[in-house]
C-alpha cells in the first residue's frame, strides 16, 4: 500500500511540475474545462427563467444533481478516466508493452500513466456549482450527509468501473475514440431528475446501467428525499466494479501487442 501511495505522489508531482511549464496551456485547457461543464446547469437555468421547471424540482434541487454529477467527474477523470485514454493512444502506437515491463500492477499503471490535472478544472466547477446549489436549500441534517458521503463514494466507483470497460474495450476495438462518445451520450442521463423520465427508463439507469447513481440518488439523499434503504446502491456499484476489473483483465489478456 505504501509502495501505490509512493507512485501516485511522484506521478502527481511530475504532472504537475510539466503543466508548471506550460502554465498558460495549463490555465485555457482548465477554464475550457470549466465552461464547458457550465453549459448545461446554464441552459437549466434558462429553463426556469423561462417559466419551466422539471416538474417536482426547485431550480437549486435541479442544480444540485448536476453539481454531484460534475463533482464525480472531477474526482474520477483525473485519477481513473486518463487510462481511457492512454489506452487509446498506447495501444494504437504499440507502446503498451512498456506498461507490461514495469514492476507494477499493469491496471494500476494504466491509470498513473494517465493521470491529467487538467480534469481538475471539472472538480471546481462542480464545486462552485455545488456551494450555488445548496445557498438556496435548507441545511442538509447529518443523516443527510451521511447517506451523500456513502453514495457519492458509491458513485466514484461506477465511473471507476466504467472507465475499465471504456479502456478494456479499446484492447480490441483498437484506436477508437468514440468510446467518449458512447460515454458521453449514455451519461447524459444523469444529468437530470430521474422522475421525470418513464418507469421503465428509470429502471433501466438504475438497475441495467447505473447511471442514476452517479448524481441522481445521492443529490436525493442529500435532500432528505430518500431513506436509508437507498444505501443498497453500494451493492451494485461494488458489483460493477468487481465486473469492470473482471473484465479489463480479462481483455488484457487477449491484448497482442502493436495494434491489439
Amino acid at each position: 500500500m505504501r509502495g501505490i501511495v509512493y507512485c501516485w505522489a511522484a506521478v502527481i508531482r511530475t504532472k504537475l511540475a510539466e503543466q508548471m511549464a506550460y502554465r498558460s496551456h495549463f490555465a485555457l485547457s482548465v477554464l475550457l474545462l470549466i465552461v464547458g461543464d457550465l453549459v448545461v446547469p446554464f441552459v437549466t437555468l434558462l429553463v426556469y427563467r423561462s417559466g419551466a421547471s422539471f416538474p417536482g424540482w426547485t431550480l437549486h434541487e435541479a442544480l444540485l444533481i448536476q453539481a454531484v454529477f460534475a463533482l464525480a467527474k472531477g474526482i474520477a477523470f483525473p485519477f481513473f478516466f486518463g487510462m481511457v485514454g492512454t489506452t487509446l493512444s498506447q495501444v494504437r502506437e504499440g507502446t503498451f508493452d512498456l506498461l507490461l515491463l514495469r514492476p507494477r500492477p499493469v491496471m494500476m499503471m494504466a491509470m498513473l500513466t494517465g493521470f491529467d490535472p487538467d480534469d481538475f478544472g471539472r472538480l471546481l466547477s462542480g464545486s462552485v456549482l455545488f456551494g450555488y446549489a445548496l445557498s438556496g436549500l435548507g441545511g442538509p441534517s447529518w443523516q443527510s450527509w451521511l447517506q451523500f458521503g456513502l453514495l457519492f463514494l458509491a458513485s466514484i466507483t461506477i465511473l471507476c468501473a466504467v472507465s475499465l470497460f471504456l479502456s478494456g474495450m479499446l484492447f480490441r476495438w483498437v484506436g477508437s475514440s468514440r468510446v467518449f462518445d458512447i460515454f458521453d451520450a449514455v451519461t447524459s442521463f444523469g444529468l437530470y431528475p430521474g422522475t421525470i423520465f418513464s418507469k421503465s427508463l428509470q429502471n433501466i439507469l438504475t438497475y441495467v446501467l447505473p447511471i442514476g447513481l452517479i448524481a441522481f440518488v445521492p443529490a436525493s439523499s442529500l435532500l432528505g428525499r430518500n431513506g436509508w434503504g437507498t444505501l443498497w446502491a453500494l451493492v451494485p456499484a461494488a458489483a460493477f466494479l468487481i465486473l469492470g476489473a473482471v473484465y479489463w483483465n480479462r481483455m488484457l489478456r487477449s491484448y497482442t501487442s502493436a495494434g491489439g
